[in-house]
Order: C-alpha cells, then structure tokens, then sequence
C-alpha cells in the first residue's frame, strides 16, 4: 500500500491545482477555502493510510514472532480502531498456544517423572528375582531351595501385579477405557470387592463389618467399580491395625448412592492432600507400598461421575465414594 502512495500525492496536488484555478475564476475567496479543505482532506488521507500500513505492518511482525513460538507480545496497542477485530482475533490465538505450550510442558514433564517412577518400581521384583535366580543355580540342600523358590514366585506375583496395575492407570490416563454401565446391586458389589480380601483380612484377625442398604442397586460399570473398592478395601486392612475392625457402609441417600470404609487409625494430615497422587507414598507407608492403587480408584470413580473423599478424625480414616443420583 506505501508503494502507492507516491503516485497519489502527485495525483492529488494535480486535481487541487486545476479545481483551485478554477474556484479562482469563480471567486478568489471561495476558491482559497476549497484548495485548503481539499489540501487538509487529502493531507488526513495520506496519513490514516500511513499509519493503517504501519499498523498492518506490526501486526504482521507479531504474527511472525507468535508463529516462532513467542507468545509474550503486547497488543494494548489495538484495543480501538478498525483493526482491533484482527488484533483480538491475534491476541486469542496467541493464548491458545500459550496454554498449549504449557500444557505440553507439563505433560513432557509428568512422562518424564512417571517413566522415573515406574523403573523404579519395576527395578526392586526384577532384582530380587535375578538375585534368586542365581543362588538357585548352586547346589543348595532342599528346604533352602524350597524357600528361594517360594520367594521367587511371590516376586513374580508382585511383578505381576505391578505390571498389570501400571497397564490399568495408563489405560486411565489415556481415558482408553470403554464402561459398560449397567444396574448392580450394593450387595453384589460388596460382596465381589472383600472376596479376595478374606484370607489377608482374617490372618490380620480384621473383623469386616458390613451394613446399609443391600438390596439397592446403582447403574454403573460394576467389575471397574469392583477394582476401585477392592484397592480402598485393601487400603484400609492393610493400614489397619491387627484384631480391628473394617466398616463398609452402603447408603441409598436422596441426592446420592454412597459408600464408606472405614478403620481404625489416622492418616498423617500431610500425607491427606497427596493420598491419590500416583506413586506417593506416605510417611508410614510400609515397603511394599506403590502407591498406585488410590490413584485407580479415584480415577476409575471420577470418569463414571462420582466423587471420592477421605476424613481422618476420632482415630478413624473414613472413604467416601459418591455418585450422584
């Protein structure tokens, strides 16, 4: 547009000259006032047409500089004007890829600390498995080999385990899971959730105490459920203490279907706002604790619609899962 202007301003002063001469003929007075406003006029053109190019031009610089991946730039410049439409436009993009920018920092860095976490975890059953694998190779009387043996297969259990429980919370995470909702009684979801608890529960002497509305139900994905109380469950009896007991309440409340398991003890109260976070394991947590079966849980309530909860009072930890009616 400034390539043109050069060719306009001699254009312009052309028709001024041969309008004022005539105006002159006419009446030198009226003649004197046209020139001037023609002149004033052409004179406002030429600079709003100036200054829309350099506008336009800036505009153009910044775009250049948000497309290089710098979204740090100041369009305060364009709040009026007719280019304020583009300006707004341009600042909404340039917050979109700022928050895309730290969004995938954030996601670059929570790989980075889950695939540190994970090798961790993965680390300690593979040792001790190749450490076993060893001293089975050397002649060893029976009952020791027997008790290598057994150690050896209850790493496997675990690494098991563990793999099995990493594959479910990257499934999680990628939200790759597809529920089936269905009708499942309070009953039926207990029930399947303490079965492989019973015999751990019972070497513990960990009395189950079970009450509230059973013959229920609530339309959820009953075996994802199942897996979520289950890790709460085992939560519970593994931090309770021996010959104490586990309370699961089922309420059909007005507003929600709700569950509760409590035992005895307190949780640490700065151990409270970190409970479901993968991987974190509390200041009391045992050795063979992962820290990932909370984390499940929530996750598992959370995308089919309810809530979890924990309250640490009296002596006792109390989860509460709800899920709105």
């Amino acid at each position: 547009m400034m390539k043109r202007i050069p060719w306009l301003l001699p254009l312009i002063i052309l028709m001024l000259s041969v309008f004022s001469g005539f105006i002159f003929g006419l009446n030198t007075t009226a003649g004197l006032w046209v020139s001037a406003t023609l002149l004033v006029v052409g004179l406002i053109w030429l600079y709003q047409t100036r200054k829309r190019a350099q506008s336009i031009k800036r505009l153009s610089t910044q775009l250049r500089r948000l497309l290089s991946g710098d979204y740090q730039l100041d369009l305060a410049e364009y709040e009026e004007g007719e280019l304020s439409v583009l300006s707004a436009d341009l600042y909404k993009l340039m917050i979109a890829f700022r928050e895309q920018q730290a969004s995938l920092i954030e996601d670059k860095t929570w790989l980075a600390d889950s695939i540190s976490d994970i090798s961790h975890q993965l680390k300690t059953p593979i040792t001790s498995m190749m450490m076993l694998t060893d001293l089975l190779k050397k002649d060893l009387e029976p009952e020791r080999r027997k008790q290598f043996l057994n150690q050896l297969s209850s790493q496997t259990d675990r690494l098991q385990w563990l793999v099995r429980n990493l594959l479910t919370l990257s499934k999680l995470d990628a939200h790759a899971i597809v529920y089936s909702p269905e009708s499942v009684s309070y009953q039926e979801l207990i029930e399947r959730s303490v079965e492989p608890l019973l015999i751990s529960m019972e070497l513990k002497n960990q009395q189950l105490d079970i009450i509230g509305d059973h013959d229920s139900a609530l339309t959820v994905d009953g075996n994802w459920l199942v897996e979520s109380l289950t890790n709460m469950i085992k939560n519970a009896s593994d931090h309770g203490p021996i010959d104490s007991p586990i309370h699961i309440k089922a309420s059909n409340l007005p507003m929600s279907h709700t569950f509760e398991i409590t035992n005895q003890g307190m949780i640490d109260p700065t151990d409270l706002p970190h409970l479901f976070t993968r991987f974190y394991r509390g200041r009391h947590a045992g050795s063979e604790s992962v820290g990932i079966g909370l984390a499940i849980s929530r996750a598992i309530v959370v995308q089919q619609g309810g809530t979890i909860e924990v309250e640490s009072k009296n002596e006792q930890t109390t989860f509460r899962i709800r899920f709105p009616k």
